[in-house]
C-alpha cells in the first residue's frame, strides 16, 4: 500500500503506480513482498518513512531503477503509466 494511502490521503493513479512497483518486485524476485515482516504498526511506519524493498540482483538495472521510481515517497515524482509503457 502506498505511503500516502497509509496516511489516509487521497488514493490516486500514483498510488497504483506504487503498487505496480511492488507487483513488479514480486514477479522478478519470485517472493511475496514483506512476507518476512510482521504486518503491524511498525511496518506501516517504516513504509511511511521511506523504507523500501532491496534491489533484486540478476535483473536488468533499468528494472530496479523503475521500481525505485515507482516507490518514491512523493507521489508526484512517480512515473506516469504512459511513461512505464514506453
Amino acid at each position: 500500500i502506498a505511503p500516502e494511502t497509509l496516511r489516509k490521503k487521497e488514493y490516486t493513479m500514483a498510488s497504483d503506480i506504487y503498487s505496480f512497483g511492488m507487483i513488479m518486485w514480486e514477479l522478478l524476485s519470485g517472493r511475496l513482498s514483506l512476507s518476512d515482516k510482521n504486518h503491524d504498526l511498525c511496518l506501516l511506519l517504516e513504509v511511511c518513512e521511506g523504507v523500501r524493498l532491496a534491489v533484486i540482483e540478476d535483473v536488468p538495472q533499468c528494472y530496479n531503477d523503475l521500481m525505485k521510481k515507482c516507490w518514491d515517497n512523493n507521489p508526484e515524482k512517480r512515473p506516469k503509466a504512459s511513461e512505464i509503457y514506453k
